[in-house]
Parts: structure tokens; C-alpha cells; sequence
């Protein structure tokens, strides 16, 4: 890898990017340059180029095409973003995403440091596509850790003179799956994590007998019924059939890490063998009946 301070970079055209107006790029600029092997180009995510740069407001790129995928940070400074027709203004903290094989244009509206990366690879363009159409190009990633630990991680490894396209390629990767993940639950509405949370909570609480519908929607503010029926809409099963799978999957396990069946607790052992007399499991009523409790009853084991 080879760093050129930008007025170096200008006397080598094929590490010099389309300026509007060839200005606005500070001299403590720097610009990484890096050809990958042919088995990196072929197999990993990699970094051909990156920098980080000090730029005015003069500064300002206008492509229409480029054959790869690009991230900008912006640190200092705000930035206009031009791309699929749409003008934005991404400020500190901001993270922008291009497919730069689309027509696309930024300029600086303030002095402004930045960071930015070239990256290819098997799976580039469809894991930038795939955050493009559900989220757009400044994504509001916020102050998360590490998503900035994987940017830094990259930026340093570019830096160095030999770096490890395999370390590379795993933080770059791990950068595209956080994305969506984390952007991922910020388009999570209010019920959708009242939900999940309370589908955690039956997982971490499977064995306790005392369980019932009315704990449960109360957890999550919900009338009982409204409760149900999200339930199955948002987890594809009633609260009842979540929690049985849960317990099947748990005496399942209990029954790969032991030698003896006696060591599978009662609860879970009742869910294999139905015939043995043990603590029966509950289950969900789900029809009404007056004040009376919609618990997680007994059912009979004989």
C-alpha cells in the first residue's frame, strides 16, 4: 500500500479522481493506492483505494461512472450529496453509501474532514444495493461503536505498507452485515420490539410453570388479544406454539449433553414422553372465559 499526499497524487493520473475544478483538497490530504493479487481480487472484499481528507468549500467530485462500491464519513464539516436523484446534506458522524457505477456528485458546503473507501469484492454490490433500496445513501448508523471500530480498523490497515487482505476483507464484511443489522432495528416499529423482547423473554424463561398470557401482554402494554394476534403475525406462531418449540428445542439439547434421561428436568421431560407422570405443561388458553385468568394451564399427561 502506498500513501501520496494529494499534490503528488495529481502527477498520477490513475490515483487522481475527477475534480470539479482540480481544487478544495488540502495538502494534509492522503490517498491510499493499493492492487490487490489475483487470488484478493478474486475471493475478498478488498480496498483498491482510500484516503482521508482536509478539504474548503472549493472541494467537489462529479462521477457517472466507476466499476466499484464507495463509503464516505464524514468527521468535520458538512458535505452535499447528490445520487439516484435526490440531494441530501450528510454532517458529522454521517455515513454515505455508493454504488459509483450511478451517476453521483458531492462537493463541500463547509471546510470538512472526511474519510472514504473504494471497496470490491464477491458480494460488494449486492450487499450495497440491498442497504441502498431499504435504507438510502446517508445512513443514520449514529455514534455506533462498532460500526466506527470496523471504519477505523479499515482506514489503519490501508495505512500500513503490507496489509492483511484477509483481516481486510473480515472487517469490511462484518462493516456490510452491521449495517444492515443495525439500521435494521432502527426501522423496528414500537410493537414489533415489544414483541421480539417478549418472545426473548419466553426463551430465557421457558421453564417457569407460572407464565401466562396476562404476564406476558402486560409486559409488553398490550391488551391480551391484540397481544396474541401480533404475536402470530410478527413471530409466525402463537405464544403457546413459540413456547413449545422453545421447550423442545431445550430438552432436545438437554438430551444430546447427557448420558442419563433422569437428567432431563421434569418439565422437559414430560414434552417427550407424554405418558410419564411429571409436571404437565402449560398451555395457552386461548378462549375466553369472563374474568376467569387465560394462564398457561395444565394439560393432562395421562
Amino acid at each position: 500500500m502506498t500513501a501520496f499526499p494529494y499534490h503528488d497524487m495529481v502527477q498520477k493520473k490513475e490515483l487522481t479522481p475527477i475534480m470539479l475544478n482540480d481544487m478544495g483538497i488540502l495538502a494534509d490530504s492522503v490517498r491510499y493506492y493499493h492492487d490487490a493479487d489475483a487470488f484478493t481480487a478474486t475471493n475478498l472484499y478488498h480496498v483498491p483505494h482510500a484516503g482521508s481528507y482536509h478539504c474548503d468549500e472549493t472541494y467537489g467530485m462529479q462521477r457517472n461512472y466507476l466499476d466499484i462500491c464507495q463509503m464516505l464519513i464524514v468527521d468535520e464539516g458538512e458535505l452535499s450529496v447528490t445520487y439516484r436523484g435526490e440531494t441530501r446534506t450528510a454532517g458529522p458522524g454521517s455515513l454515505i453509501l455508493l454504488d459509483c457505477r450511478e451517476p453521483h456528485s458531492y462537493h463541500a458546503l463547509t471546510p470538512i474532514r472526511m474519510r472514504w473507501f473504494h471497496f470490491a469484492g464477491n458480494g460488494s454490490t449486492a450487499y450495497t444495493h440491498l442497504i441502498l433500496n431499504t435504507h438510502g445513501f446517508i445512513l443514520p448508523t449514529g455514534s455506533n461503536a462498532e460500526i466506527e471500530e470496523c471504519v477505523r480498523r479499515i482506514m489503519v490497515s490501508v495505512h500500513q505498507n503490507q496489509p492483511n487482505p484477509h483481516i481486510i476483507s473480515l472487517t469490511i464484511n462484518k462493516l456490510l452485515v452491521l449495517l444492515v443489522l443495525v439500521l435494521g432495528e432502527k426501522k423496528k416499529s414500537d410493537l414489533e420490539i415489544a414483541i421480539q423482547d417478549s418472545a426473548d423473554y419466553m426463551t430465557y424463561n421457558f421453564a417457569d410453570k407460572s407464565l401466562s398470557i396476562e404476564h406476558l401482554s402486560q409486559r409488553a402494554a398490550l391488551s391480551t388479544c391484540y397481544y396474541m394476534r401480533k404475536f402470530k403475525e410478527y413471530q409466525s406462531a402463537t405464544p403457546h406454539q413459540f413456547l413449545q418449540t422453545v421447550r423442545l428445542s431445550a430438552a432436545k439439547q438437554q438430551l444430546l449433553t447427557t448420558s442419563q434421561s433422569t437428567a432431563v428436568s421434569p418439565v422437559l421431560r414430560t414434552l417427550l414422553w407424554p405418558s410419564v407422570r411429571a409436571p404437565a405443561l402449560p398451555r395457552i388458553s386461548t378462549a375466553p372465559s369472563g374474568n376467569k385468568k387465560h394462564t398457561l394451564r395444565t394439560a393432562s399427561t395421562g
